[in-house]
């Protein structure tokens, strides 16, 4: 076997298969061609009409062919073929665009400005349009049925009519109906140099029929409870709402779901993703939802009814209300960063080479999912902003976090942040600083951790505190920090990360972020271990030990500046029963089970007096002109610190003390005479 060679040999002698490696216009004018074994001939097609036809007085491997008086069009097909020196094999590749995407006359002439890309409805009227500037031909199917007859026989329906959409400017494709279309599904059927006749759904619709495979036209204003109007983004952070379920175990009843959340005093909730997967959404089976379909569309599985556009709007709509009535923010999970399947995917087929990043063997995954997309791209980083736009006006969310934010350029985040603050002032973005495997842009345009000083609005979680807490993250159950080492005590970098951590810093070997308003802090989020799994898995800690832990890593957490972010379930112990990587493991495995909130109340009681001193006091929510004055006091070991803060409204002051296990037997004392006793997370 070789690498990258798909043959198998039989023995040690091994040829070079005859293959056209590469086959891309490097300009308007120029083709690069590179083969695997030498070429004598070759021949340019365009639109399988030969334009260009060369043999070579020398047999070569790579050749710049130049296409003199041709007028290259994107609507129109190139191809090379090519005859083999050696072995007379005669094969062709289609000319790719890729090159031609990024230079400057194709920005100047195809990037378009408009806010009108997808579905323009009115009662009187509706305008589709699709920017797609190397198809040929598009035409728009209109169907009376989101459901096609292939997911369900009785209630779907394939019947459509199909109209021509006319090119315009910058490459868009237009169709106008005078007609009401309200509650109608459409397509696009696609012609270009890689596709033909191909039925695609609208990147930009905004509601689906089930399973995502029709886009669904429409009356946004249909879709408002009573009292949308007066919905406004809480302004408090610089099935899911039902009432009144409990849960009973001997003479203990707890309050659970919407109400368990209302207790526990947060104000706000992320989602893991709720845009429309690649899901099988009749038949739904439990994943996190990081396997993007049609991003401005809710998921239908999550719906009583996902054959009907409309009900899942409406759900999730009246979900943002009871949790705004609640002052709680709802924040949405995106995944800009890779969709489900590239090849194939609506933005391929309408422009195939344009929406990823590229290495010399295809598709970049620094998503670790098979694709990861260019936000760089003038196009797609218009869509990124578009889409979290409407997900911000429509849906009146509070926030955004970033999947994989490493992945995204800068540009597009400051952009998207700014854009996003025109609507609501006070939203809340935030993401992952990192990528998923190695990523073709530039690293010093990527919105990594390094860059985190060039945020302009946004942060990132500081997983260089949660690693200084429990050593390795939630990865390695191997690795021990200052909350779970009982044998050692922290190490100096460590110490630093973990007290620059306190002080809403973010502190690494490449990068120090004093803003606080830059910095997440946490020690646990979905993926990998729950905390409580997490210290178990360690194999030296014992169940009441892991307890204790538990509460002491949030602990810290709360009592630390910058936005503070916990999983759900840490305040009672939540389990996956050891899975350290669940996301596509059963309901029962994910499912947040009350049961452990009656047996662990004290931790619950605990988590509600952190989460209200986080809210109340405002010597928890410093800047980047104040964090630095806060002081440590360490013990000689290291297993105690000690910091104070300012109430300034109430006119009091706290002393924090957080300890770990290490050298439990030491004694420490302080004059605490004057003080009040707020919390003992021992009791």
């Amino acid at each position: 076997l070789k690498s990258g060679d798909s043959s198998i040999y039989v023995s040690a002698d091994w040829k070079v298969a005859d293959s056209i490696t590469k086959c891309e216009f490097s300009s308007f004018d120029s083709i690069q061609l590179a083969t695997s074994s030498n070429i004598s001939s070759y021949k340019v097609y365009e639109n399988d009409i030969v334009i260009l036809e060369k043999t070579l007085d020398k047999a070569a491997s790579s050749l710049n062919i130049k296409l003199s008086n041709v007028d290259v069009s994107f609507e129109k097909k190139y191809k090379v073929e090519v005859v083999f020196a050696d072995s007379k094999a005669t094969l062709s590749a289609v000319v790719s665009n890729q090159t031609l995407y990024k230079t400057d006359e194709f920005v100047k002439n195809y990037t378009y400005e408009g806010d009108d890309l997808g579905v323009t409805y009115s009662k009187e009227s509706s305008t589709f349009k699709v920017w797609s500037p190397v198809s040929s031909k598009v035409s728009v199917r209109i169907y009376d049925n989101g459901t096609p007859k292939s997911i369900n026989s009785t209630l779907g329906n394939d019947n459509y009519d199909e109209y021509p959409m006319v090119r315009g400017e910058k490459g868009v494709w237009s169709y106008s109906s005078n007609e009401d279309l309200d509650g109608k599904y459409y397509t696009y059927v696609v012609d270009n140099y890689s596709y033909s006749s191909k039925e695609v759904v609208d990147p930009y619709a905004k509601a689906c029929g089930v399973s995502g495979k029709r886009g669904m036209i429409v009356d946004f204003e249909k879709t408002n409870p009573e009292d949308w109007d007066d919905v406004e983004p809480v302004e408090l952070f610089t099935g899911a709402y039902e009432s009144g379920t409990t849960y009973t175990e001997g003479s203990t009843t707890v309050k659970t779901g919407f109400d368990h959340i209302k207790e526990l005093g947060v104000n706000a909730v992320q989602l893991v993703p709720i845009y429309d997967q690649a899901n099988d959404e009749t038949n739904m089976s439990f994943n996190w939802g990081y396997n993007p379909l049609n991003y401005n569309c809710l998921e239908g599985g999550y719906s009583s009814n996902p054959y009907d556009g409309y009900t899942r709007i409406k759900e999730f709509k009246n979900l943002v209300k009871e949790y705004n009535d609640e002052n709680i923010n709802i924040i949405m999970d995106v995944v800009y960063n890779h969709v489900s399947s590239a090849i194939g995917s609506n933005f391929d087929i309408l422009m195939p080479g344009y929406y990823f990043r590229y290495n010399t063997t295809g598709l970049s995954n620094g998503s670790g999912c098979g694709n990861e997309t260019a936000s760089e791209m003038p196009m797609y980083r218009k869509f990124m902003i578009d889409s979290t736009k409407f997900w911000t006006k429509e849906y009146k969310l509070g926030g955004f976090r970033f999947d994989l934010m490493g992945l995204e350029d800068l540009e597009t985040m400051n952009l998207i942040t700014k854009e996003c603050k025109t609507i609501n002032p006070t939203i809340c973005i935030y993401g992952e600083p990192w990528t998923g495997g190695t990523s073709t842009l530039d690293s010093t345009l990527s919105a990594k951790q390094v860059n985190g000083n060039s945020y302009r609005g946004y942060g990132q979680f500081n997983d260089q505190m949660r690693d200084a807490l429990i050593k390795g993250g939630l990865n390695s159950k191997e690795s021990l920090g200052w909350v779970d080492n009982k044998e050692s005590s922290i190490s100096t970098t460590d110490l630093q990360k973990l007290l620059s951590g306190i002080r809403g810093q973010t502190v690494s070997s490449e990068v120090t972020i004093n803003d606080p308003n830059k910095t997440v802090s946490y020690v646990t989020c979905h993926d990998n271990y729950t905390l409580y799994d997490r210290f178990m898995a360690t194999g030296v800690v014992s169940r009441s030990e892991a307890k204790l832990m538990n509460v002491l890593a949030n602990a810290v957490v709360f009592t630390s500046q910058g936005t503070t972010f916990m999983q759900a379930g840490e305040e009672f112990m939540r389990s996956k029963n050891g899975d350290s990587n669940s996301y596509q493991s059963s309901y029962a495995t994910n499912e947040l089970n009350y049961a452990l909130k009656a047996k662990n109340l004290s931790a619950f009681e605990s988590y509600q007096k952190l989460i209200n001193l986080k809210q109340h006091l405002d010597g928890l929510h410093q800047d980047s002109s104040t964090n630095a004055d806060i002081n440590f006091e360490q013990s000689d070991s290291l297993n105690l610190i000690k910091y104070n803060l300012r109430d300034s409204f109430n006119n009091l002051d706290f002393v924090v003390i957080h300890r770990n296990g290490y050298k439990a037997d030491e004694v420490q004392q302080f004059d605490l005479s004057g003080y009040t006793l707020y919390l003992d997370t021992l009791d």
